[in-house]
């Protein structure tokens, strides 16, 4: 009896083999196909009209190359970058602008530059320029940091603020160049009392004009140099994107069902 019972299981399974392969394949003759499944599994059946497994990732593949940005020309870049001033709406966000870190560490800079300036006792030449005479490291750390950050105009400082501020640097470099004209002057002012008084007031001059006007037009300068190599740039679509690679081998491939059933 137990003979018979595992001849009847084996019966039942070739006949549900034979009625799905009859149902995928169309094919009348259901025992032939059953002995061919059970000597070789047949690779699944596609429909007509659709893709096969492996064309779905070149696709996805090919669909994300065609997305990326074409790359404009050289002047097309240099008048994409650039962008008209809106007054408004860069005074509204100039109080968050002016917290930003480039802010804090220029104005900071400035400061302590100064600040270590007037203890060394180095003195500013007649130019306006800071002079590095200092003798110690003191003097010339103090003499860098007043000729990047206080100027005028400071170079350094603008150029932080161009490449780290997303928006308003004219204003941003405007109200700095203020600060850092207050500084010089404080530099100037501490000068030896037989200085020429005429030759001060002229200085004092250039540095008010010159420490704003030109903060100002540096850092838009450099936010427009930031932006023209940006689009410049042919992957600037691709950032923060990891490319998918297609998956190979049978990761992806639909189970067969003729193969997977047991005997």
């Amino acid at each position: 009896m137990a003979r018979a019972k595992r001849t009847d299981r084996t019966e039942a399974r070739r006949r549900y083999r034979a009625d799905q392969v009859a149902e995928f394949d169309g094919s009348p003759d259901g025992d032939e196909l059953v002995h061919d499944a059970d000597a070789v599994a047949p690779a699944p059946a596609r429909r007509k009209g659709t893709a096969p497994a492996g064309a779905a990732p070149v696709a996805a593949s090919a669909a994300a190359a065609g997305a990326r940005p074409a790359r404009p020309s050289f002047m097309g870049s240099a008048r994409a970058a650039y962008r008209q001033p809106n007054v408004r709406e860069d005074l509204a966000h100039l109080p968050r602008l002016l917290i930003h870190w480039s802010v804090l560490v220029s104005a900071a800079l400035a400061v302590v530059g100064t600040v270590l300036f007037l203890a060394i006792g180095t003195s500013a030449a007649s130019s306006g320029t800071a002079s590095t005479t200092g003798a110690t490291t003191g003097g010339y750390l103090a003499s860098m940091m007043v000729s990047l950050f206080v100027g005028p105009p400071p170079f350094g400082a603008a150029l932080l603020i161009g490449f780290m501020l997303p928006r308003a640097t004219w204003l941003v470099g405007l109200v700095f160049g203020l600060l850092a004209s207050a500084c010089f002057t404080a530099i100037l002012l501490a000068q030896p009392a037989d200085a020429a008084a005429g030759s001060t007031a002229a200085i004092l001059g250039q540095v008010w004009l010159l420490g704003p006007l030109g903060t100002m037009f540096f850092a838009a300068g450099i936010a427009w140099y930031k932006r023209f190599l940006d689009l410049l740039n042919p992957n600037r679509g691709q950032r923060g994107k990891t490319p998918q690679k297609p998956q190979s081998g049978r990761g992806n491939a639909p189970r067969n069902r003729l193969s997977g059933s047991s005997r």
